[in-house]
């Protein structure tokens, strides 16, 4: 009887050794079909992150196998249209869709649920909402009923949907998060929507942030609404700090380094929404780059504004302005910086485009500038970085505005050797050359910006 118990227990251990453990799944294999789409790719977006998915339009699918560190919330973009959708990380989704009806959309997999939410959850926006600027334009009383509604509907969808606890934990604090967006972004949007330019809310109105952990870097990643809160909350106490002579995005910066305690958040909008951007305006480059360097932990962010410091620092004060060669000129042939140098003139240039608002606005002041300067020694020059595609509407804008100068169109819009070297992120933007072709500033002072310019300008003796 031993004998048997033993051999049985053998027989057990020798067939577990041989059993092979099966690997646990790293991957999601993300597919689908779609009719009527005549596009080479599908984008899969998400926070800080960007795919492109070829799609075969003669089998009219596409295909990808993605590793994703957690569960989270994606965009699918075809073409123009998008659906949100959230991947587990280790299960599989499936998308159908005819291009030309959305409403067709239908999602297989484990999180199926959890996407055709998704869809129900934009039906009710397209139903009551339609769109936020009709939204943020409606007087307070019918603002505030209409978004409590819509934060009742959804609640109520979410619930109602027998999504997974973990998600729907997520989703219900992500509705709150998009009301308390909808919140703060209308004491800000609706004088300028309304027309009401001396408009204050009520003293009933609700506070934003009075109950709201801006240090939660969960919620940082997965809600792009708690991002803007968040984003707009500290504008807004840069702009208490703010004076005449301070740098924006040098006060933004240190701004978040004394508001914000969470390394992720702290050093995602020390990157994204000052540094990155921001030292390609700064008025001391060596001061900008030495506060980013001392306020990150992000190894990565770090090596990428180094990179871009290290190629600020050849257009920096003092240094050759790099040459543009043979640009379009409104007036037919070709203009290169040489052509404009030796003569004994400042060079003021005005980087633009005619998608740019702000461009548009500093356009009058600019004009107004060229007619109080035109017998000085200074030179206005207005650079677009217009599509290639838009040469025309360059053209139309310059004569419908009456554009003054010497106006020139980039050979390849921001891909352009000129603009590339400025590290020109953002419009407009404008740079100052003395008469020998060495850059007075790389960010010289807009038109709107009144008495600096005009100080400038004394300063250079124009």
């Amino acid at each position: 009887m031993k004998k048997l118990v033993l051999l049985a227990l053998i027989g057990g251990i020798m067939l577990s050794c041989n059993k092979k453990e099966e690997p646990v799944k790293d991957y999601v294999v993300l597919s689908g079909t779609i009719d009527n789409y005549k596009k080479r790719d599908v984008k899969l977006t998400s926070f800080r992150f960007e795919k492109k998915i070829k799609f075969n339009k003669k089998t009219k699918t596409f295909v990808d196998t993605l590793k994703i560190d957690k569960d989270g919330y994606y965009t699918l973009i075809f073409n123009k249209r998008k659906f949100n959708i959230y991947l587990l990380k280790n299960e599989d989704t499936k998308i159908n869709l005819d291009y030309k009806n959305p409403d067709s959309i239908k999602f297989i997999g484990k999180n199926a649920a959890i996407n055709n939410y998704f869809i129900e959850k934009s039906k009710v926006f397209s139903n009551q909402i339609v769109s936020l600027r009709d939204l943020l334009a409606l007087e307070e009383e019918a603002f505030l009923d209409k978004v409590d509604l819509y934060k009742n509907s959804l609640t109520d969808i979410a619930i109602a949907s027998n999504l997974p606890e973990s998600f729907l934990k997520k989703e219900i604090k992500n509705i709150e998060y998009e009301y308390l967006r909808d919140l703060n972004y209308y004491p800000v949007y609706y004088p300028a929507l309304s027309g009401e330019k001396d408009f204050v809310v009520s003293d009933n109105f609700p506070i934003v942030s009075e109950n709201l952990n801006f240090n939660n870097g969960n919620d940082y990643v997965n809600s792009e609404y708690f991002r803007a809160i968040l984003v707009d909350e500290l504008k807004k106490k840069v702009n208490e700090k703010l004076t005449e002579d301070d740098n924006f995005y040098l006060t933004y910066m240190e701004t978040i380094q004394t508001e914000i305690t969470d390394t992720l958040t702290k050093n995602d909008l020390l990157f994204y929404e000052t540094g990155k951007n921001g030292i390609t305006f700064a008025d001391d480059l060596d001061e900008y780059y030495k506060k980013f360097m001392a306020y990150s932990t992000n190894k990565s962010h770090e090596d990428e504004l180094t990179e871009i410091y290290n190629s600020l620092k050849l257009t920096a004060k003092g240094n050759p302005c790099p040459k543009f060669d043979n640009y379009e000129n409104s007036e037919g042939g070709t203009t290169s910086l040489d052509d404009l140098l030796g003569k004994g003139k400042y060079i003021y240039i005005d980087v633009w485009a005619t998608w740019c608002g702000f461009c548009k606005r500093e356009t009058p002041l600019l004009k107004r500038l060229e007619l109080q300067y035109h017998d000085k020694n200074i030179e206005f020059v207005s650079i677009s970085v217009d599509n290639v595609n838009s040469r025309n509407k360059w053209k139309e804008t310059i004569e419908q505005k009456e554009m003054g100068g010497v106006q020139l169109f980039a050979d390849k819009s921001f891909g352009s050797d000129f603009i590339k070297k400025f590290a020109i992120k953002g419009l407009p933007r404008f740079i100052m050359v003395d008469p020998d072709g060495n850059i007075v500033s790389p960010n010289a002072p807009r038109p709107s910006d009144g008495e600096k310019l005009i100080n400038l300008l004394d300063d250079l003796g124009i």
